[in-house]
């Protein structure tokens, strides 16, 4: 096995690296989509809570893999639509819609953890605020989101590990992320060791991860 490692170092560099860098963007890129949603889904009414809530419903309830394949094969169909708007450089590519998959999966699921963050903040922070005279924005801004960040910050590690999980996927649309790597080596040399490989570089991945996070939540553990 550390042969098979060894042999393959620059291939298993790169996908780490890809499955690395994949979901840590998707987490960051879906959480800037989050906020607002979430936002939308604890405290709008109306057009906007009703928009917040269909968006978390069909993304959370639609399988990652299904949604992969609906952008990167459903949208294809639609090649010369895409041409036309200047989008099918971004659709065409493997990369970017398994990206876009990994942001409005994950958007949604971050969206109800922010939901649930601010829904659970002491009506006595809010009652401060207004006696302060600050703004509605300018209380969400410096007040609200900080301790509804902090609060959350325990499930949005946890769903920043899925999301390392749930790049294994982008293999089957053709993106040479840690398991794409691990695929097309099977595919050369036939040795099941491979995914033991894969499995390894996974799980230290997901170790380091969870040790920079457990210092980020010590550092917010005031706020909450």
């Amino acid at each position: 096995m550390i042969a098979l490692y060894l042999d393959y170092f620059d291939r298993w560099s790169n996908g780490l690296w890809l499955t690395a860098s994949m979901s840590t963007l998707s987490v960051l890129v879906g959480f800037l989509v989050a906020v607002p949603i979430g936002f939308a889904r604890s405290r709008a009414k109306g057009p906007l809570a009703w928009f917040a809530l269909g968006y978390v419903n069909l993304f959370r309830g639609m399988p990652l893999l299904v949604l992969m394949f609906l952008i990167y094969y459903g949208l294809g169909q639609f090649n010369h639509e895409l041409r036309a708007i200047g989008l099918w450089w971004f659709f065409r590519d493997a990369y970017f819609c398994g990206m876009l998959a990994l942001v409005l999966n994950t958007s949604a699921y971050q969206a109800e953890i922010i939901r649930g963050s601010l829904d659970t903040i002491s009506t006595s922070v809010l009652e401060t605020s207004a006696a302060l005279n600050l703004t509605r924005w300018t209380a969400f801004r410096r007040v609200l989101l900080p301790i509804a960040f902090a609060k959350a910050l325990p499930p949005l590690g946890n769903e920043y590990i899925l999301m390392v999980k749930a790049t294994s996927l982008l293999a089957i649309i053709t993106v040479f992320d840690l398991m794409g790597e691990a695929r097309t080596i099977f595919s050369e040399t036939l040795d099941l060791s491979v995914y033991y490989v894969a499995a390894l570089h996974y799980l230290v991945l997901v170790l380091a991860i969870e040790w920079v996070l457990r210092r980020v939540e010590s550092r917010f553990e005031w706020m909450t």
